[in-house]
């Protein structure tokens, strides 16, 4: 609300150049108050220039009332008597005149463009009898064609506007794409002059489109591969839930014998046939007696108060007869020894504790069929949202101790990748730090691998000249040091070459981990 009030305050400084604050503002007095919301409504060409102070109270109401009207502006929801909004609005109360005010200048645009077709399209409010003459009769129909060519003439304006706003801002897309095609063109007459110098560049753009075919089709078979092993994924966990169902099923039917099957078809059919041929009647009966009493009430003619009192001495005078049938049937049971009274009552017990049962069995199946319906609708809900087979029970249980078990490898060969490469950076920082002590390492280096490959001929001769220099030992030092760096880094490829198989295996695991969580989550809540 002092949101609301402060963007009040500001918008209204700005368009009556005022200085108000909060504080002053919040703190005028209606009759002010009601001179800024006229001062505003002419401010917007909603109304002419009015002063509160000269002008009649019933007067000034009814222009705002019509400039309101011209705005469109509809009070409240919680303000629903229109003799109370009008009774305010003369007081000036600050609770319906500052919503108003905020309205205005939260929609300034609608606000301008209602009032401005107000002015024309309201119609003059003219008595029966003045439109019956012959000349007002003209008039009004020249005014009527009038305002419906206002009418088309501000569409068409509008619809232009809209059209000349699609024009800019298609004409600056369009520049915007030629620039970005002079670009192109550059880049690419750049790019042509670099590959005029490259030697046989036909083979090579040929090479690289073939590279990018091949690239295209590997990720296309990678994407296959990791569908068919998600559907394959969903397939095995299906086959897993019918197994269990099937031995669930194949449990259920051990203990079961032809007697047992017999009996309870034998107990369900008795108790159908006792809802069908004793609750159900009665049930029906007593809902066509409540049509019959309603429909009877229906035909029955409007009941006065004498009729009201003739009904009420009617019940009076049926209780006294119940109560002295009543008092002469104990006198006579007292009298008499009842020997099947007791029979009776528990007959009486019986059939109505036998109605009890069969009402609450009656509200259980009702109850059990609606919690079956919303399992079933929760389920089709989640099967929409998950996409695939969710695991429960023991599949659970078993699927989390796989994923542990696979986590716990991942994590020791992750260990184990970490300290190789750790090693693999230890060893090349201090095969840098003695290339840059010993200049001539370099070239044992390359020599040696050159020796390696067996493509630098006279590789024997120049090692025994350089084995001869005073330099010799600390070059076979270098040398072996380059071997076993080498060994090294093929030990790394190796063993990277054996973890990454096992990091791809565990990339869908870790993405299931997620989804198990996000679902945990959200059973929880």
């Amino acid at each position: 609300m002092t949101e609301d009030l402060k963007l009040t305050v500001v918008e209204l400084n700005k368009l009556l150049e005022t200085d108000y604050n909060l504080i002053t503002f919040d703190s005028l007095s209606p009759e002010s108050l009601l001179q800024v919301l006229v001062d505003v409504f002419h401010a917007f060409g909603a109304l002419d220039k009015l002063d509160v102070r000269e002008a009649d109270p019933e007067e000034t109401n009814a222009l705002v009332m019509e400039a309101l009207r011209k705005v469109q502006y509809r009070p409240a929801e919680d303000i629903d008597d229109p003799g109370a909004f009008r009774r305010g609005m003369v007081r000036g109360e600050k609770r319906l005149i500052h919503p108003i005010l905020w309205w205005m200048f939260e929609h300034r645009e609608r606000v301008k463009k209602a009032a401005y077709l107000a002015r024309f399209l309201i119609p003059l409010d003219l008595p029966p009898e003045a439109l019956a003459m012959p000349e007002l009769g003209s008039l009004w129909a020249q005014y009527q064609e009038t305002m419906n060519g206002f009418k088309e003439a501000h569409r068409a304006y509008e619809q232009s506007v809209h059209e000349g706003t699609q024009t800019r801002e298609l004409r600056n897309d369009i520049s915007a794409i030629e620039t970005e095609i002079e670009n192109v063109k550059k880049r690419i007459e750049r790019t042509q002059g670099r590959l005029d110098k490259v030697p046989q560049q036909e083979l090579l753009l040929e090479a690289a489109n073939a590279l990018r075919i091949e690239k295209e089709r590997q990720k296309e078979l990678l994407q296959q591969i990791d569908e068919q092993r998600q559907d394959l994924s969903r397939a095995s966990l299906v086959h897993d839930r019918l197994q269990k169902e099937l031995h669930n099923a194949k449990l259920s039917v051990q203990g079961a014998t032809p007697r047992n099957l017999m009996d309870g078809l034998v107990e369900e059919t008795q108790v159908l046939e006792f809802m069908v041929q004793q609750k159900l009647p009665q049930e029906l009966q007593q809902r066509q007696s409540e049509v019959q009493t309603l429909q009877e009430v229906i035909d029955e003619p409007n009941i006065t108060r004498a009729d009201l009192q003739e009904l009420q001495q009617r019940i009076d005078e049926l209780t006294r007869d119940i109560q002295r049938m009543v008092e002469g049937r104990m006198a006579d049971h007292s009298t008499q020894s009842d020997t099947l009274g007791p029979f009776r009552q528990q007959a009486a017990m019986v059939a109505r504790n036998k109605e009890a049962a069969a009402e609450q069995l009656d509200q259980t199946t009702k109850e059990l069929r609606e919690v079956e319906r919303q399992l079933q609708d929760r389920q089709r809900q989640l099967q929409d949202t998950v996409g695939e087979v969710i695991l429960r029970g023991e599949e659970l249980k078993q699927f989390v101790s796989t994923l542990r078990a696979k986590s716990n490898v991942y994590k020791q060969q992750r260990a184990e990748l970490a300290a190789v490469k750790a090693e693999v950076s230890d060893l090349t920082q201090t095969l840098e730090n003695l290339k840059s002590q010993d200049p001539s390492l370099s070239g044992a280096l390359s020599q040696l691998a050159a020796d390696e490959d067996g493509t630098v001929p006279g590789a024997n001769e120049g090692s025994a000249s350089r084995a001869e220099s005073p330099t010799g030992g600390g070059a076979r030092g270098m040398t072996e040091l380059a071997r076993l760096v080498d060994g090294l880094q093929r030990a790394v490829g190796a063993a990277r070459e054996r973890v990454t198989p096992l990091s791809q295996q565990l990339r869908p695991l870790r993405e299931r981990v997620i989804e198990l969580k996000d679902e945990m989550d959200s059973k929880k809540q």
